[in-house]
C-alpha cells in the first residue's frame, strides 16, 4: 500500500467539476470519478515536484524573538539577518505572536495616532509607541502544521496576504516557517 496516492478533497472536487450534471452513481460512473480524481492527484504532484507536505518545504530553525525583546533589538535582528518578520515565542518555544517590518515601522509613524477607520480595517491594527515586541506584535497568528498539504499554506498566503506562515506542532511549538519563495521554488 506504499504506492497509494494521497488524495486531497481538492482533487475530488476538481474531478467532480469535470462530471457534468447530476450523476446517478453506477459502478462505471464511480470508476470514471476515481480515474479523474487520480488524474488530479498526478497534476498536483507535478506542480510540486513530488513535494506534498509543508514539512518538505519549510525552513528550520527559525530566527525568533520573545515578547520582552526591545524594538531596537528586533529591528537589528531583522536588518542583520535580512528578514521581513520575526515569530515571537515564549520560554517554552510556543508561538505567541509575530512582528513584521510594517509593525515596527508603525511605531515611528506620526499617522498611527490619527488613522482613519478605513486604515484600521485595512491594517487590522494601528499602534502607538511601544517599548517591547510584546507591546506591538500581532497576537492572533495564522499558522500551519508540518503535516498539512502545501495547498493549505498557499491558500493562507493568498487569503490573508501574508508572505510567511509559521509552522507549529500539535503543542503550538514553533518548528519552522514557510515563505512565498519556499512555495514558488516548488511550483513549475
Amino acid at each position: 500500500m506504499g504506492d497509494r496516492p494521497n488524495i486531497l478533497l481538492e482533487d475530488v472536487e476538481a474531478a467532480l467539476q469535470q462530471v457534468r450534471g447530476i450523476v446517478d452513481i453506477t459502478p462505471e460512473d464511480l470508476l470514471k470519478i476515481v480515474a479523474l480524481t487520480l488524474n488530479e492527484v498526478e497534476k498536483r504532484k507535478g506542480k510540486f515536484q513530488s513535494k506534498e507536505w509543508i514539512k518538505e518545504i519549510m525552513k528550520a530553525p527559525v530566527i525568533t524573538c520573545t515578547p520582552d525583546t526591545t524594538i531596537p533589538e528586533a529591528v537589528r535582528i531583522l536588518l542583520e539577518q535580512n528578514l521581513h518578520c520575526l515569530p515571537v515565542i515564549d520560554v517554552g518555544g510556543k508561538l505567541v505572536g509575530i512582528v513584521t517590518e510594517t509593525d515596527l515601522m508603525l511605531q515611528f509613524s506620526p499617522e498611527t495616532l490619527k488613522a482613519s477607520l478605513k486604515d484600521l480595517f485595512l491594517r487590522k491594527k494601528v499602534r502607538g509607541a511601544g517599548q517591547k515586541i510584546g507591546d506591538v506584535m500581532v497576537k492572533k497568528v495564522v499558522s500551519a502544521n508540518p503535516e498539512d498539504p502545501i495547498n493549505k499554506v498557499i491558500h493562507l498566503m493568498l487569503k490573508y496576504g501574508y508572505g510567511r506562515i509559521p509552522v507549529v506542532n500539535q503543542d503550538n511549538v514553533l518548528i519552522g516557517i514557510v515563505a512565498r519563495k519556499d512555495v514558488l521554488g516548488f511550483l513549475k
